[in-house]
This record gives structure tokens, C-alpha cells and sequence, in this order.
């Protein structure tokens, strides 16, 4: 799929930008599991964070694009971000529907939707909380309004049972909550560290670049190594995530903190089962780098190596053995983003690096992947609630003021 935007690659960074916001792979497993969190905490408007997200996302990141491509036609302009939003693996939208004093909207091609019914089953509700706040976003972006002109109500959700997802618009006012974006953030001097990797890091790194990993024609749909992907906003997930513990640190304060902390944790555990599972069982790990793996701890370092290519920032495993690892981050999304939303952080905030890192320790040692195990949710109890399970620890904190985050698994 051609692109009518510029996707800017920082390959020293591991890191893509796209209309100078972050965009990084994550799977259908963490965006439901991530959004059913926040929406399970019924004594908070959840759903004003989820759509004010992704309102902040599409205005910012289009309004951005508009401006360096000089595009103001409004057809072309709608045209560009529907062509992004589908790149991106959200779905198919049409917002030639939509009019400057808004209007209504359908899709049957939604990955929020479709997802919460593969990973969730039947919702009691709409849940393209996402979808719903993007097209604010984009419409305000497109006709040159204030980013909050419009509020929107989801009327119908293929999560429910019906054929399509069907949106409002409406001018003159907003229905959730407004941020303004933090865009690519402040980036840190990278303090690499030596490893005992035995890849060729940058040529994977290069190999997986070039996969024809966007939505596709017909669905705009990603499905890649078992999962549904989408090159996904890092300050959206920030931004949730974030806002959510700050939601209930303002309710019940540190037991607030100390309720926050394990969920969001555990969305890091959810991705690393099913994204980096399912890359390590795939047949592009098999060809392309289980070749050049001996021991266990290449295996660590391999799929390391992968996430170089989900633009999460420079990851690096040192001291790798069954009974401990640390994981070095350099410029890890979520500490660049907190800093430019919130300023520097007085408590550890990488909850999805830390998720990750055990996850990537359990399914190595604890589930021997290499056997090529069934992902599924008996084998995840196993594998991330047993006795064996590995636990984690924030030793070092970019977002805190340390010149990375550094995590120690054990």
C-alpha cells in the first residue's frame, strides 16, 4: 500500500514516526486487554479518557500532516486520512460521509470491534471507543476547527451483534476529555550497554522493516504471526494508561497507585504471550533467526532482536541466565512520553516494559517456546501464574531522571 504521508524510520532509535507522533506495533490481545481494564473500573468515566486519546491523536497527527504536505483541498484531505487510518490497521472508514457540521458514519471493517469479539467474545455495549474519538479528531483536523468541535456517540458496534459500526457527529461541543499531544518527545543520549548477542541485530532489524506489514484492501486489517496488529499511537496507550492512574490516585491515592500498577503490568504480560509468542513460533522466526541460536539465551536475545522492529525504542538484555536478566531500554515510549505529557515522574511508570520483559523471560525458560507450545489461555495461567514465573523490578528509570530504564527480571 502507497503512503499520501511520509513514515519517518529513526532506525539508531528504533523508533517510526508518522505526522511527528510515535507510531509502534502492538496486537489485538494488549488493545483489548489494555481498554477492558480501564473500562472494568466502573467508579471512573473511562470511556471520556478512550475517546479524548485518540481525539488528541488524530487532530494532532493530521493537522501535522496537512501543514508540511500543504494539502488543503478538504476531499484530498479526507481521502489522506482515511488512507492512514486503514496503513495503520485500524479498518476502512469513509469520511467523505462526514460533513463540516458533522453527520453519521458506517464501517463494517473495525479492528477495536472485531478484536474485542475474537479476544472477548459478545460486548454488552460499543466498545470503538477509539474509532469514535479519531473521526473528532480527524474532522476537526480536515475542515481547520478546534480540535473538540464535535461530540460523538457510537449507535451501533459489530461487537454487539450488528452488522456495522455506526458513529454521530455532532457540532458544538465535546463528550470527553481534551489533551494536547506530546508529540515526539525529548529523546536521551543512548548508553549502550555490551552484550553476548550472537545476531546480526541490524540485519533482522532490516529484514523485518521491510514486511508488508499494514492493512490491507479489503478489511484494513494486519494479521500477522497469529495476531491482529496496528501500527498504534505511543502516546494513546501513554495517554490511557497515564490518565488512568492518575484517575485513581486522585480517588484513593496510593492504594490507587498500588491498584494501577499490577493491571497495567499485566497488559505488558498479555502482548508478550501472544505477540512475542507468536513471532517466536512463526515461520519467519524459524527462517530468519533460529538459525543463528544455540543456547537459551540466544533465544532471549532473538526476540529482542524482533522487537527492535515494533518501534518500542533500543532494548538490550545483559547478565541473561534462568535465574535472572536485566533489561536495558534506552528511550523506552513510555518514559518519553510521560515526561512530555507530565514532567518527570516521582515513581517507576514502564509498566508495559516490564509485562514484557517477564513475559519474554516465562515464555523462554518457563514454557520453552522453542517446543512450540499451544498460546492459549490454560497455558497462559501456567505460564504467568505459576510458581516458576519470573518477577521484575525497576532498578533504573529514564522517566524518573536515569539515563535509561533498566529492568531487572529474576
Amino acid at each position: 500500500m502507497t503512503t499520501p504521508f511520509s513514515v519517518d524510520k529513526d532506525a539508531p532509535h528504533r523508533r517510526c514516526l508518522v505526522g511527528n507522533e510515535p507510531v509502534i506495533l502492538h496486537c489485538h490481545h494488549f488493545n483489548t486487554y489494555l481498554q477492558q481494564t480501564l473500562l472494568d473500573a466502573e467508579y471512573i468515566d473511562t470511556t471520556k479518557i478512550l475517546i479524548g486519546a485518540a481525539n488528541e491523536m488524530a487532530f494532532h497527527q493530521l493537522s501535522d500532516i496537512f501543514s508540511r504536505q500543504d494539502t488543503a483541498d478538504v476531499a484530498e484531505r479526507k481521502e489522506l486520512a482515511s488512507r492512514l487510518y486503514q496503513w495503520a490497521g485500524f479498518g476502512k472508514i469513509d469520511l467523505s460521509l462526514l460533513k463540516k457540521d458533522g453527520g453519521t458514519l458506517a464501517t463494517r471493517q473495525s479492528h477495536y470491534s472485531q478484536a474485542w469479539k475474537v479476544k472477548l467474545g459478545k460486548a454488552t455495549r460499543p466498545v470503538d471507543f477509539f474509532t469514535a474519538g479519531w473521526l473528532t479528531g480527524a474532522l476537526s483536523a480536515v475542515y481547520g476547527l478546534a480540535q473538540d468541535e464535535f461530540s460523538v456517540i457510537q449507535e451501533k458496534c459489530m461487537a454487539k451483534g450488528d452488522e456495522q459500526n455506526v458513529f454521530s457527529l455532532t457540532p458544538g461541543g465535546n463528550n470527553y476529555s481534551v489533551y494536547h499531544s506530546a508529540k515526539g518527545g525529548e529523546l536521551a543520549a543512548q548508553v549502550l550497554q555490551e552484550t553476548t548477542s550472537p545476531l546480526d541485530e541490524d540485519a533482522i532489524f532490516d529484514a523485518l522493516q521491510g514486511l508488508p506489514l499494514v492493512g490491507d484492501d479489503q478489511t484494513g486489517l494486519i494479521e500477522a504471526f497469529g495476531v491482529i496488529l496496528t501500527h498504534h499511537y505511543a502516546n494513546y496507550y501513554n495517554r490511557i494508561s497515564f490518565e488512568f492512574e492518575r484517575e485513581l490516585a486522585a480517588q484513593f491515592g496510593t492504594d490507587g497507585m498500588e491498584i494501577a500498577e499490577p493491571l497495567l503490568v499485566e497488559s505488558g504480560h498479555v502482548c508478550a504471550f501472544n505477540t512475542f509468542g507468536g513471532i517466536m513460533k512463526s515461520m519467519m522466526w524459524q527462517g530468519l533467526i533460529q538459525p543463528q541460536l544455540a543456547t537459551k539465551e540466544d533465544w532471549v536475545h532473538g526476540i529482542i532482536a524482533c522487537v527492535y522492529a515494533l518501534g518500542w525504542g533500543r532494548w538490550q538484555a545483559v547478565g541473561i541466565s534462568r535465574d535472572e536478566a536485566r533489561f536495558v531500554i534506552h528511550n523506552d515510549y513510555e518514559s518519553i512520553g510521560f515526561r512530555a505529557m507530565y514532567g518527570k515522574a516521582d515513581h517507576n511508570i514502564s509498566y508495559l516494559a516490564m509485562g514484557s520483559a517477564m513475559g519474554i523471560m516465562d515464555l523462554v525458560y518457563v514454557g520453552n517456546i522453542e517446543e512450540h507450545p499451544e498460546l492459549n489461555p490454560a497455558f497462559y495461567e501456567k505460564l504467568f501464574k505459576g510458581k516458576e514465573s519470573y518477577q521484575a523490578k525497576v532498578v533504573k528509570s529514564l522517566a524518573m531522571g536515569d539515563p535509561y530504564t533498566e529492568i531487572h527480571v529474576f
